[in-house]
């Protein structure tokens, strides 16, 4: 014998887990994407802190050797008790997870390194003194960390100063 629900009652439950089912999917959805913005946002900060620590290992590079390295490895160079390294080590490029491209002077020497990634940033504001030009940048490869003659480098003798005019990869 076959009971019948009582009045009133029939119907309600499928059509309620069915919004259940989508409210968990879509608050889902917004953690995932919270998450890549997280993810973004680390991945940029590192950008800053190996781009600044390259740039500035550069610097202190020319203030020692009075030329700039012609490869990253010079920096740090740690087989050579005699040399001073300048970089605790060589850093990859956190927004592709490849190698960095060059800023090379007119001699081939690295004056500055660069991500390839042309994606958005999201940081447009409150940058380091040394990076103010930042704000302009459109992609991350507009965020190029070169160490430039007169820019706290030591100023002796400063090799011919014309603006890096190429971008290479890794030597």
């Amino acid at each position: 014998m076959r009971r019948t629900p009582p009045a009133g009652s029939s119907g309600y439950t499928f059509p309620l887990m069915l919004i259940i089912i989508a409210a968990m999917a879509f608050g889902a959805t917004r953690l995932d994407l919270a998450q890549s913005y997280r993810s973004k946002r680390d991945k940029e900060a590192e950008l800053l802190f190996r781009g600044l620590a390259y740039k500035r290992a550069i610097k202190e590079f020319y203030s020692q050797n009075n030329r700039y390295p012609r490869q990253l490895k010079e920096l740090a160079n740690d087989k050579d008790s005699s040399k001073r390294r300048f970089i605790r080590q060589l850093y990859k490029d956190p927004m592709t997870g490849g190698d960095f491209k060059f800023l090379l002077g007119s001699e081939g020497a690295i004056m500055g390194v660069v991500s390839s990634s042309k994606d958005v940033p999201f940081k447009k504001v409150d940058f380091e003194k040394e990076l103010e030009n930042f704000e302009k940048a459109k992609t991350y490869a507009d965020w190029k960390f070169e160490a430039k003659p007169g820019s706290g480098a030591h100023q002796g003798n400063t090799p011919a100063s014309s603006p890096p005019q190429r971008i290479g990869g890794p030597l």
